[in-house]
């Protein structure tokens, strides 16, 4: 009889986190969503980028980049950290 080798199960939380963190990477971690992953990468580095940009400005846009880091960068965050927690929880 031939033995079958399985991959090791990978953790669902750890992907959930690594997602919440860096976006994308709880994707490739699970080997799913590559493409969407790849995706995720470049507008996280964007959003790192214009929040700096908005940070070094005065005024409002101080305001407003702050603001952006914290609540729309912080939703994003959480909704593909579960987003990768809910696929890792996939059977197939």
């Amino acid at each position: 009889m031939k033995r079958v080798r399985m991959k090791p199960k990978k953790s669902s939380v750890f992907a959930g986190i690594l997602n919440f963190f860096f976006w994308g990477v709880g994707y490739m971690y699970l080997e799913k969503r590559i493409e969407e992953a790849f995706y995720l990468i470049v507008s996280y580095f964007l959003v790192f980028i214009f929040s700096l940009w908005y940070i070094t400005a005065a005024g409002l846009l101080l305001f407003a980049g702050i603001y952006w880091i914290i609540f729309w960068s912080l939703w994003i965050s959480i909704y593909i950290g579960y987003d990768a927690y809910r696929l890792g929880k996939v059977k197939k």
